[in-house]
C-alpha cells in the first residue's frame, strides 16, 4: 500500500476512533463497547441475551438489556457505564430513582476500597453486580478502543458478515442499502406520528412529539423543567397558532437548514435543533402529507430527508458506520438512521449474518 493510501485510511479511521482526551468520550467508548459485543464473555458474570439499546438523555446509558440468570430466568433492565465504579456515587446516580433497574454496572476498573471492591454498586432499586473490565484488555484503553473501532481480539476475533460489505457490494450500492434501511425507519417513525394523530389530532401530536423530542436531545446534562418550557414557548410562537401547517410551508421551500431553524431557539446547538425536527417535525409532516394526498408536500419531506444533515457516529453505530465505504456514501440522515434500523432489527435480535449487508443474505436470495 502507497504511503497516501496509508494516511487516507488512517485519516477516515480516525473520524470513528473515539478520541481519549476526555473521560466522557473514554466513558463512550466503553458504552459502544457493550453495544457491539466487545466485551469478552469471559469477563461478564452472566450470559447476555441482549445488549440493550444506547441509551438518550438522562438515565442510564443502555437501557433494555437481557441477561440470563443462573435460574434460567431471563432479567431485562438498564446497564449504567462508568470509567471508575466510584463515579457512580460521585454522580449522584445512588438515590436517584431513574437508575433503580440497572442491572449491571460496568466500569473499566473497581477504584473502591476494600471491602466494597468486587460487590455489587447499591442503588435505589437494591444494587447490581459490578463488572470491571479493564483486565481483559490488558489494562490498556487503546485496546479497548481498537475493538470497538476494528473489532473484537484475541479469542473473540472474527469478522462481521457484513464487514466486506463495501468490497461486495461496491461503495454506491452498500450505501444505497443503509439508506434503504433508514427510509423504513423513517416510515415507522411516520406511521406512528399518524396514529398519534388520529388519537390526539395534529396540533396534540406535535405537541406531544415536540416535548417527547426535547427531553431526548437534551444529553447527558439534566435540562430544567424551565429551561425546555423556554424552548417550547419559543416554538410555539414562531409557529403561530397552526404549528403543523406553518411547519408545512416551511418544508415546501425545500431546505432543511429552514425546517431545522423553525425549531431551534436561540441557545440551542444546530445539531440538537436537527435531532428535534428529525424526531418530530419530519415524521409528523409525512404522515400529515399521505393523510390529505397531498403530493407537493410529501415530495418535499423526501428531498428533506434525502438531505437532513447526520450527527456522528456514536456508540450503537460507530462500528457499522465504516461498512459502507467512505463519505458521502455513509453521510446524511438516512444513512445513519439505517444504521440504527440494521442494530434494531438484526443485530441485537441474532440476526447477523441476515441482514441486507450480510454475504449470506445475498446468497439466500439468489
Amino acid at each position: 500500500m502507497s504511503p497516501g493510501a496509508e494516511t487516507a485510511l488512517a485519516e477516515e479511521a480516525a473520524e470513528y476512533v473515539v478520541p481519549t482526551a476526555t473521560t466522557h468520550v473514554r466513558e463512550a467508548t466503553l458504552t459502544a463497547a457493550w453495544l457491539l459485543g466487545r466485551v469478552p464473555s469471559s469477563a461478564l458474570p452472566l450470559p447476555v441475551l441482549r445488549a440493550g439499546r444506547a441509551g438518550r438523555g438522562p438515565g442510564p446509558d443502555v437501557r433494555e438489556a437481557t441477561l440470563l440468570l443462573p435460574s434460567g430466568v431471563t432479567r431485562t433492565g438498564d446497564v449504567e457505564v462508568h470509567l471508575r465504579a466510584s463515579d457512580f456515587v460521585r454522580h449522584g446516580h445512588a438515590g436517584d430513582p431513574a437508575y433503580g433497574n440497572v442491572i449491571l454496572h460496568l466500569v473499566w476498573e473497581d477504584d473502591r476500597p476494600e471491602p466494597q471492591r468486587g460487590t455489587d454498586t447499591p442503588h435505589a432499586g437494591g444494587g447490581a453486580p459490578t463488572v470491571a473490565i479493564a483486565a481483559a484488555f490488558a489494562h490498556d484503553l487503546a485496546r479497548l478502543e481498537a475493538a470497538v473501532a476494528r473489532g473484537p481480539g484475541g479469542d473473540d476475533a472474527h469478522l462481521e458478515p457484513c464487514a466486506d460489505a463495501t468490497a461486495r457490494l461496491g461503495i454506491d450500492e452498500a450505501g444505497a442499502t443503509v439508506r434503504r434501511e433508514g427510509q423504513r425507519r423513517l416510515a415507522e417513525r411516520a406511521w406512528r406520528a399518524g396514529r398519534l394523530a388520529d388519537r390526539l389530532d395534529w396540533d396534540g401530536a406535535w405537541d406531544e412529539l415536540l416535548d417527547h423530542a426535547l427531553i431526548a436531545t437534551a444529553g447527558r446534562v439534566r435540562e430544567s423543567d424551565e429551561r425546555r418550557a423556554e424552548s417550547r414557548a419559543w416554538i410555539a410562537q414562531r409557529l403561530g397558532v397552526e404549528p403543523l401547517a406553518a411547519l408545512a410551508d416551511v418544508a415546501r421551500v425545500g431546505s432543511a437548514a429552514f425546517l431545522i431553524e423553525a425549531v431551534r431557539p436561540p441557545g440551542m446547538g444546530a445539531a440538537r435543533a436537527a435531532e428535534i425536527g428529525w424526531n418530530a417535525a419530519l415524521p409528523l409532516l409525512i404522515a400529515y402529507a399521505a393523510a390529505y394526498d397531498d403530493l407537493d408536500l410529501a415530495r418535499a419531506t423526501a428531498a428533506l430527508a434525502a438531505a437532513w444533515p447526520a450527527p456522528r457516529p456514536y456508540g450503537r453505530t460507530r462500528t457499522l458506520a465504516r461498512l459502507a465505504g467512505p463519505a458521502p456514501a455513509r453521510s446524511g440522515a438516512l444513512y445513519a438512521q439505517g444504521l440504527l434500523h440494521l442494530q434494531d432489527v438484526w443485530c441485537t435480535r441474532g440476526g447477523c449474518g441476515a441482514c441486507p449487508l450480510s454475504a449470506r443474505a445475498e446468497e439466500s436470495a439468489n
